[in-house]
């Protein structure tokens, strides 16, 4: 499942997760009205549609650095043929409740922190397993707050040209793009006694 299309996947089951959370929440309306597009997936510096709520922005991707340099992975079904290892993505997305009530706004912050701390992975996206890209990256995702500094948040508001909001970042990790290289026969390194390898044909 983690092909190329991966990134707007989990964007989309993020936006899910969000919303059912909120509509999920006793005694208190949020103004979604059972409509998961006033989550919009917008910059929240754009000129958005009145009826938005709120904005789940990814505004940054990451190569994940411990994930990198993999060797390549023996394919399950014929074990003499490799695949290339997954890249490891990191997503970083920017959630900001938009509407006029401070208080409202404030109290989608505290729900969505709450949410990814009681769930803090998941591992289906868009009713589908994640896989675990062949054996190279985990069947699961981790979501947990990125919090920014003031001057970080300065910094993208001024990107945006659009007055400062108060904004939770959300760091998704580890997202894997699966390669569209099909497996391919590679030429083995045999050890020696020595410490040192040949190359078996």
């Amino acid at each position: 499942m983690a092909d190329f299309g991966i990134l707007s996947h989990v964007t989309v089951e993020l936006r899910r997760q969000i919303f059912a959370a909120l509509q999920a929440t006793p005694d208190t309306d949020f103004g979604l009205a059972g409509i998961v597009d006033r989550i919009t997936l917008q910059s929240p510096g754009e000129d958005l549609d009145a009826a938005a709520v709120a904005s789940l922005y990814l505004y940054h991707l990451d190569i994940n650095q411990h994930c990198r340099n993999r060797q390549p992975l023996p394919d399950r079904a014929l074990p003499d043929l490799f695949r290339r290892p997954p890249l490891p993505m990191q997503l970083r997305y920017l959630f900001t409740p938009v509407g006029d009530d401070e208080t409202v706004n404030q109290l989608l912050l505290g729900r969505v922190l709450q949410h990814f701390h009681d769930f803090p992975s998941f591992a289906d996206v868009s009713g589908r397993p994640i896989g675990d890209a062949f054996g190279g990256a985990s069947p699961e995702l981790r979501v947990k707050p990125d919090l920014l500094s003031l001057e970080q948040l300065a910094q993208m508001w001024n990107a945006f040209s659009a007055p400062y909001r108060v904004s939770l970042g959300l760091l998704v990790e580890v997202v894997a793009v699966d390669s569209a290289v099909p497996p391919e026969r590679l030429r083995r390194v045999e050890e020696l006694a020595g410490g040192l390898g040949k190359v078996v044909p």
